[in-house]
C-alpha cells in the first residue's frame, strides 16, 4: 500500500505541474516556449536527483533491477542537454506537451475502465474526460492554428488535463480506500 500512496502522491504533484505549466502559458504566452524548456530542465535536474538520492539511501538487497541510478543519472544528463540546446528545442515545446497532453488523456481513458472495473460510479465520467483530453492532444499536434492561438490553446489543455488527471486520480484513491476499508472488515469478521 505504500507504493500506492506514494504512486497517488507522485501523480498529484504532476498534475499540479500540469496546471502551473499550462497557467504560464496563459500568462506569459511570448516568453512561454523558452521558459518552458528551462523548466523542463529543472524538473529533469531535480528528478534525476532525488533518483539518485533513492538508489543512494536504499538497501542492495532490495535493489535488484531497479534502476534508479540510470535514471537518475539520465535525467540529470538530460536535463544539461535541454539547456545547452535550448535554442533548437523551443520549437518543439508545443508538440512534445501537445504528445504529453495526448498521452494524458489515454492514460485517463484506462483510469476510466479501471474504475469500472473497480465498480466506481462515476467511470464514465472519467471516460468522456479522456475522450476530451485526447482530442485536445490531437488537435496540438496537428496544430491548425497560428503560434499565439496555439500557445494559448496549449495552456488551456495543459490545466484541463491537470485538473482532470487530479480529479481521476482522487476518484480511484477514495475507491481503493473503500475496498481496502472493506476488505478490513471482512477479515475481522
Amino acid at each position: 500500500m505504500k507504493t500506492l500512496k506514494e504512486l497517488k502522491w507522485n501523480l498529484i504533484a504532476l498534475s499540479l505541474a500540469f496546471v502551473a505549466i499550462g497557467v504560464i502559458f496563459l500568462i506569459y504566452p511570448a516568453e512561454v516556449q523558452t521558459t518552458a524548456c528551462y523548466m523542463i530542465a529543472a524538473l529533469l535536474i531535480i528528478v534525476g536527483v532525488i533518483s539518485l538520492i533513492n538508489y543512494l539511501r536504499k538497501d542492495i538487497t532490495g535493489m535488484l533491477y531497479r534502476y534508479d541510478l540510470v535514471v537518475g543519472l539520465s535525467a540529470i544528463l538530460g536535463g544539461i542537454l535541454v539547456i545547452l540546446k535550448i535554442d533548437q528545442l523551443v520549437a518543439l515545446i508545443p508538440v512534445v506537451l501537445g504528445f504529453l497532453v495526448t498521452i494524458s488523456g489515454i492514460l485517463k481513458m484506462q483510469n476510466s475502465v479501471d474504475m469500472l472495473r473497480l465498480g466506481h460510479g462515476t467511470w464514465h465520467v472519467a471516460f468522456a474526460l479522456a475522450i476530451i483530453n485526447i482530442i485536445f492532444g490531437i488537435v496540438l499536434l496537428i496544430n491548425p492554428f497560428s503560434a499565439d492561438i496555439q500557445k494559448i490553446l496549449l495552456g488551456i489543455a495543459l490545466i484541463y488535463s491537470g485538473v482532470t488527471d487530479l480529479f481521476v486520480t482522487i476518484a480511484i484513491s477514495k475507491k481503493l480506500a473503500e475496498i481496502k476499508t472493506e476488505l478490513a472488515v471482512r477479515n475481522e469478521e
